[in-house]
């Protein structure tokens, strides 16, 4: 039986979607409907996995495709539905992007872009997923 704190957590996935051009690393943002740049991500649809999920959306936000990686991070945060607080648990994958097009998907996001690492993360408009980020650009450099 799950207790009633796991039944109100919600579940996403993403990615951090990244692309080397030349000797560089570029890593892929969005910007999301609050203004802010961020990685893609998005909940799990009943009977999907993480990794299912995480390149689905990074698809649906961003046409972006490619090998998925390891799991980077999880992050947990609370968000305000209906007036109450809800917890949100969220998975970010790397994500070796197959190309470099990309494009907002009507809806989704306000805008895509890719930027080198320094500059992804000035942008980044929230303090855990820099950190998420950070991590992943630790990884990729290693691998």
């Amino acid at each position: 039986m799950r207790s009633k704190t796991s039944r109100s957590i919600k579940r996403a996935a993403g990615c951090v979607a990244y692309r080397r051009e030349g000797d560089s690393l570029l890593i892929l943002l969005i910007l999301d409907r609050y203004g802010r740049w961020t990685l893609p991500k998005g909940h799990l649809e009943p009977g999907e996995s993480e990794e299912q999920a995480a390149a689905r959306e990074v698809f649906e936000e961003t046409a972006a495709t490619g090998a998925l990686g390891p799991l980077v991070a999880q992050i947990v945060y609370t968000f305000t539905k209906n007036g109450q607080p809800r917890a949100k648990k969220v998975s970010f994958f790397l994500l070796h992007a197959a190309a470099s097009r990309v494009a907002p998907q009507a809806g989704e996001v306000g805008a895509v872009e890719w930027f080198a690492p320094n500059e992804a993360l000035a942008r980044i408009g929230y303090t855990q997923v820099r950190e998420v980020l950070e991590r992943a650009i630790e990884m990729i450099l290693v691998a």
